[in-house]
């Protein structure tokens, strides 16, 4: 592993919280599917809809796009950031719309 601007400890310390990161907002989308799954409320799928919009798809973006296929810095922050924007718009959608 070679790490540059930075200490190994430094490196390794944003690695595991990326992955911490992720691991929980995986789990916060499996908790609104599963209140989903019980109650059959379409906001709440959409809250889901939008939480992994937000947490879980970006990260896993990130990761792709930055270590599996090569993917210019631009086009990378772009993507992410629009694919967080389509969470949080269906997150807000939700919040102003209510159970209608």
């Amino acid at each position: 592993m070679t790490v540059e601007g930075g200490a190994t400890v430094t490196s390794i310390a944003a690695l595991i919280t990326f992955l911490v990161a992720t691991v929980l907002a995986v789990l916060v989308t499996y908790r609104f599917l599963q209140g989903y799954l019980q109650s059959r409320s379409r906001p709440i799928l959409l809250l889901a809809i939008g939480m992994f919009l937000l947490a879980p798809a970006p990260m896993l973006l990130r990761l792709t796009a930055g270590n599996i296929i090569t993917v210019t810095t631009p086009v990378r922050v772009l993507s992410t950031t629009a694919v967080e924007a389509m969470g949080l718009l269906v997150i807000l959608a939700v919040i102003y719309q209510g159970d209608r």
